[in-house]
């Protein structure tokens, strides 16, 4: 068995369980403090991204986006991975934002407050030509991922609510047109985009090895 035939009996995945796997997936990208959780979501996100595209592209060019989210997950692991991270020192008053929202219980007041606004606007949103679990689809992460760059200051988690964002623009492009050089151009993007948030993630904690944020042994930022 292939990969491909792999993939298309997976796909029947696809549908309101892929969207809500998704979705718990990026609310996880969002709330978590352990880094390998993170990746590990994204990851995940990026598969049921891909059974979502299977829907409005061939099997074999929507297989890319998991292709390509599994090596972004493995660079930014090999790159988190390198760093010994140690608490940082004292805040001024000004830097206290980013240590609150450092808080996993802050983020998710912040996760079900995005919640309560998705409900409130979702039959609101039209998008022309996009079927009504795809815009849903759409919404949450567009807002989960926007809230995620909102909260968190250090490269990791800010690159990977990037690439959340990325991912709802990918859905929304292919349910409008369906081309492979566009398919490319994307996939090739975000690729990009994770090897500069990797690098990133290595200067950061190179430059600013005492306040660019630690682990302790489980793996949390602190």
């Amino acid at each position: 068995m292939t990969l491909v035939d792999l993939f298309r009996q997976l796909s029947l995945l696809v549908g309101l369980p892929a969207v809500l796997l998704a979705a718990a997936a990026a609310a996880v990208v969002v709330v978590a403090r352990d880094w390998r959780l993170v990746i590990f979501a994204y990851a995940f996100l990026s598969t049921m991204l891909a059974l979502l595209l299977s829907q409005l592209l061939p099997t074999e060019w929507a297989l890319l986006q998991a292709v390509v989210g599994g090596l972004i997950a493995v660079m930014l692991f090999l790159s988190a991975r390198q760093l010994r991270w140690r608490p940082a020192g004292p805040l001024s008053w000004e830097a206290r934002w980013p240590q609150v929202a450092s808080l996993s219980s802050f983020r998710a007041l912040a996760v079900v407050l995005a919640a309560v606004t998705f409900w409130a606007v979702r039959d609101r949103v039209q998008l022309p030509r996009v079927d009504t679990l795809f815009r849903d689809a759409i919404l949450w992460l567009s807002l989960l991922g926007l809230l995620g760059l909102a909260l968190h200051e250090e490269p990791l988690h800010a690159g990977l609510a990037l690439l959340t964002v990325l991912g709802a623009f990918e859905l929304l492009l292919f349910a409008l047109i369906q081309d492979r050089m566009l398919v490319g151009f994307m996939e090739g993007g975000q690729l990009l985009l994770g090897l500069a948030i990797a690098y990133l993630v290595v200067s950061r904690g190179l430059a600013f090895p005492d306040s660019a944020g630690q682990s302790d042994s489980s793996g949390r930022l602190q």
